[in-house]
């Protein structure tokens, strides 16, 4: 916010402004109720643009020049470095080197103009105001002089005491920032030797984690042994079972023959005693010549006679039955113990099987297996204890490796910390020692400074002060000008009615016919209301401040006084004061 929109809504608030100069000016006014005095107003609008911003630009012969903002012991001064040409140094000088009092008593309308104009705004009184200048006498050029001096000297001096002071201040801050470098460099030496060891523990951790490859394929190796020798046993137990059950089957084929054996036997002497006993009993009734009944021959050899107990056919069947049962038998368990023999084989060459491929020569026994055992679970237990140290290694740089970028970055920050706390360091060292050459400038120019008292300031500045005094009674003195104003108020009366009509929408036009009347649409009305008479002084204050002479000064870059244009149309077109005033009747 500027010091035009802060002045509105300071004034729509009915707050007192903080500047007492301002309040100065317009403390005359206030039983009017009315709007701050637009020349004033206007006239603030137009110095806070210089005042107020941080630079602005110049051209003189083709050159663009920059006036910067610097202020000094609470003061604003505006200053024009690195300008040679004298005549701009002169015009810097005379333009911008003044305190602000001097600023608005120079270039600001008297009081009692304002006041009358408020009072009975005539064009008459108008063109008494813009038809008179200064009267510059010999007496006046001296006086400016001393003036110029004088204030050339205070300045210096609060400037020089202000430098003092600032080396006084920012001088210890050196060793303060040379002793935070230290500790920064040494911490940033730290942590790049942190760095560094932890890149190349990472570096190794490719060869760790091959290495740990290497051992997961040898324990792999141990449990796939380890698996083969439970296998192993596995199929010896189960060789263990299976050979005792063979031999269980061996004993019962054996048995199994040797019950056929007899029961064949017996069958066979049964079925030959059952044969000779129907032999005998043929014979009986064989006759020599008479064809056998059996052979069918005529001649019979001697018939065979029946032995002891004679064998029924039924009993030979019964013992033909038991035989076939036996030889049932016989074959069932011929055919089981030849089944579980195949069997039995094939567990035989898995076994033979597995113990080439455990690479195992020796017979298998009981106490090979522990052998074989006691001999992987050392190697287990001797692998796992160097794993898990391999692994905790590998787990631990895995963790040094997700870290590397924050310490990086740890390391970047410090070192950026470094590279500003040396710019700041470099940049206090410089102003100090521009501090230091300013101070002997000053001492060069006035060798008495260092040895002023207030005592003498002040006198000084009474001196000021009292010159001042005379410089204001030579200026009232006026003369008229020798040229037409009419022109210029014509001109002047254009300048007004636009900026009015920008505020109120083309509601409203200023006339100024011996006395200044306000139309609106149709109907003419002579301008008397105070709250009227503020609007219209406003616009005529800044339409005049936008055509005096003065435009020279205040709008260097003419780009401003077309942004104070813009500024105050569109401030006052948003304040509801103004609004009130054009819109309520």
């Amino acid at each position: 916010m500027n010091l035009l929109q802060l002045t509105i809504k300071t004034f729509d608030k009915n707050v007192e402004t903080d500047f007492t100069s301002f309040k100065n000016h317009i403390n005359y006014i206030e039983d009017h109720n009315t709007v701050i005095n637009g020349l004033t107003f206007a006239f603030f609008g137009l110095t806070e643009i210089i005042i107020k911003r941080v630079y602005l630009t110049f051209e003189l012969n083709n050159t663009i020049h920059t006036i910067e903002r610097v202020y000094q012991s609470g003061r604003c001064i505006l200053r024009c470095d690195d300008l040679e040409n004298e005549e701009a140094q002169h015009l810097v000088h005379n333009i911008l080197n003044m305190n602000y009092n001097q600023f608005l008593h120079q270039f600001i309308m008297s009081s009692s103009f304002i006041e009358t104009w408020i009072q009975s705004p005539t064009e008459a009184l108008m063109r008494s105001f813009i038809s008179t200048k200064p009267v510059m006498t010999s007496d006046t050029k001296m006086i400016e002089e001393q003036i110029n001096d004088t204030m050339a000297f205070l300045n210096s001096y609060e400037d020089y005491k202000s430098a003092c002071a600032y080396i006084s201040k920012n001088k210890p801050y050196l060793s303060l920032y040379s002793n935070h470098l230290d500790q920064l460099e040494k911490s940033l030496e730290d942590k790049k030797k942190k760095v560094l060891r932890e890149i190349e523990l990472v570096t190794e951790l490719d060869d760790m984690e091959k290495k740990a490859a290497i051992r997961k394929q040898q324990q792999q190796t141990i449990d796939k042994r380890r698996e083969g020798l439970n296998a192993l046993s596995l199929l010896y137990d189960e060789y263990l079972i299976s050979q005792d059950h063979l031999f269980d089957l061996e004993a019962s084929y054996t048995r199994a023959v040797y019950l056929y054996g007899s029961e064949n036997d017996d069958y066979m002497r049964m079925y030959h005693h059952y044969i000779n006993s129907i032999a005998g009993i043929l014979a009986k009734d064989l006759k020599e010549g008479t064809p056998c009944p059996v052979c069918g021959s005529l001649h019979h050899p001697k018939p065979c006679l029946i032995e002891g107990r004679e064998i029924s056919q039924e009993l030979l069947f019964k013992k033909e039955a038991i035989l076939e049962k036996t030889r049932t038998d016989l074959e069932k368990k011929r055919l089981e113990k030849a089944t579980y023999m195949v069997r039995h084989q094939r567990l035989i060459e898995k076994i033979i099987e597995k113990k080439k491929e455990l690479d195992i020569t020796e017979d298998i026994s009981k106490e090979m297996f522990i052998r074989e055992l006691s001999v992987l679970n050392t190697d287990y237990l001797s692998h796992y204890k160097k794993d898990k140290k391999l692994l905790d290694e590998i787990g631990y740089l895995h963790k040094l490796e997700k870290h590397l970028p924050a310490l990086k970055q740890d390391y970047h920050e410090i070192l950026m910390a470094i590279e500003e706390v040396k710019e700041e360091y470099l940049t206090l060292q410089k102003k100090i020692k521009h501090a230091e050459r300013f101070c002997d400038e000053i001492i060069q120019k006035y060798p008495f400074i260092m040895y002023v008292d207030e005592n003498v300031i002040e006198n000084k500045k009474k001196e000021c002060l009292n010159n001042q005094k005379i410089l204001t009674l030579l200026h009232k003195q006026t003369i008229p000008l020798e040229e037409d104003v009419t022109s210029f108020i014509t001109q002047l009366m254009n300048t007004a009615n636009r900026l009015l009509k920008q505020i109120t929408h083309d509601r409203l036009q200023l006339i100024l016919d011996n006395k200044l009347y306000l139309q609106e649409e149709d109907h003419l009305s002579l301008v008397e209301d105070s709250s009227m008479i503020g609007l219209c002084i406003i616009v005529l204050g800044y339409s005049l401040s936008s055509l005096i002479s003065h435009q020279d000064i205040l709008f260097i870059d003419y780009s401003l006084q077309e942004d104070y244009h813009e500024t105050l149309i569109n401030t006052l077109s948003i304040s509801p004061y103004f609004s009130r005033l054009y819109i309520t009747k």
